[in-house]
């Protein structure tokens, strides 16, 4: 931001402010009013007023007698939507399926530190020296 551009958005009372600081007296500037742009202030001339809303006042006032009326419950009609079939000339193409390469899963053979008894389980679930079953954990 350019000093310019700085001062042009001080008000009067804070160019009047800023200048008595540089200068030290009581400098009294001539006021500049800004520059608008046609667009700018023909839209604003034109612009006309807003009007209240059909609902009420613009105050947001609730009316008691709107407040006080009671509830409707809500009634479904008949469904009027209908497929139209559309992109009919699409379809998937017939494509052999690609077969699982995949080994099995290893699993390890433990016994539950706990209950004794033997799990088939992922080593990747192992930790630790003493397994316990999920019965016997929790």
């Amino acid at each position: 931001m350019s000093f310019d551009k700085f001062v042009d958005t001080l008000t009067d009372e804070q160019r009047a402010a800023l200048l008595k600081a540089l200068t030290g007296d009581d400098f009294k500037p001539e006021v500049r009013e800004p520059e608008a742009s046609p667009s700018d202030s023909s839209r604003w001339q034109h612009e006309e007023p807003v009007s209240e809303a059909v609902d009420g006042p613009s105050d947001f006032t609730m009316d008691k007698d709107r407040a006080s009326k009671k509830r409707t419950p809500i009634v479904a009609s008949k469904n009027t939507w209908k497929d139209t079939g559309e992109h009919s000339d699409v379809s998937t193409p017939e494509v052999a399926r690609t077969p699982r390469n995949r080994p099995p899963p290893k699993k390890k053979e433990v016994r539950c530190h706990s209950c004794g008894k033997t799990f088939s389980v992922s080593p990747s679930v192992m930790f630790g020296e003493y397994y316990r079953c999920d019965r016997c954990i929790g």
